[in-house]
């Protein structure tokens, strides 16, 4: 509501008055921008009908969560991220971005199960792969998958290591489709000089698919590319 936003931006400039450290106010245009897109998450005092917190950037790309002062070390912050996760897992977004600003913040996120990661400027990012487990189908056979992603010179130098390894349960369907018992994920923000990733499949100790992920004919094995990263659920018969 807008509302909301008005009494947001009051109590944003009184806390400036007052010197308050971590406020956002100089990002007002982020906030207006978000309340405009529906991409704002307001915590509101059920008594008073004043907003106690704000979130937004949904935990998948650098945004903002401030606690007004005088309710911060109360689990408010802590509500709000587990509001946030709840939504990203209704939207499917599994793989989670924040920045830490300002720096205090770093404790609280890695509380709340994020990574800490520095870029190159050192600034303080962290990141978060929720689970997801999947239903395999009734019929089938079980059968040995690992997928692999790797740097892109896996290409061409075949000793190259991968940045990561799954061997998920697998099912594989009379049609040669194999269902994964979990969603294989890979977060390309925990590897802050990854480029183009290189996935590798292999299922039954054969290699269906090796190339990049971003490619249309990794598409159509079953590599999604998502915000952060990619994921597979389930790797088709090509």
């Amino acid at each position: 509501m807008r509302t909301d936003l008005e009494a947001i931006r009051t109590w944003l400039a009184e806390e400036e008055s007052q010197g308050v450290h971590g406020n956002f106010l100089c990002n007002w245009s982020w906030l207006e921008r978000a309340h405009k897109d529906g991409d704002l998450l307001v915590y509101v005092d059920g008594r008073t009908g004043l907003p106690l917190a704000y979130q937004l950037g949904g935990l998948i790309s650098p945004g903002i969560l401030q606690v007004r002062n005088a309710y911060r070390g109360v689990g408010i912050g802590r509500r709000m991220v587990q509001r946030c996760l709840a939504l990203a897992a209704k939207r499917d977004q599994y793989l989670l971005y924040i920045q830490c600003k300002p720096s205090t913040s770093i404790p609280f996120w890695q509380q709340m199960g994020f990574t800490l990661i520095e870029d190159a400027s050192g600034n303080n990012y962290a990141y978060q792969i929720i689970e997801k487990s999947l239903q395999l189908p009734d019929q089938g056979m079980p059968i040995a998958a690992v997928i692999r992603f790797f740097p892109e010179s896996r290409k061409w130098e075949p000793e190259t290591k991968p940045y990561a390894a799954y061997s998920p349960g697998a099912q594989l369907a009379s049609d040669g489709t194999v269902y994964l018992a979990q969603r294989v994920q890979f977060h390309e923000r925990a590897f802050p000089n990854v480029r183009d990733v290189v996935v590798e499949i292999e299922v039954g100790g054969n290699c269906r698919f090796r190339d990049k992920a971003k490619y249309e004919a990794a598409r159509q094995i079953g590599v999604t590319h998502c915000r952060n990263g990619f994921y597979i659920d389930v790797i088709q018969s090509l």
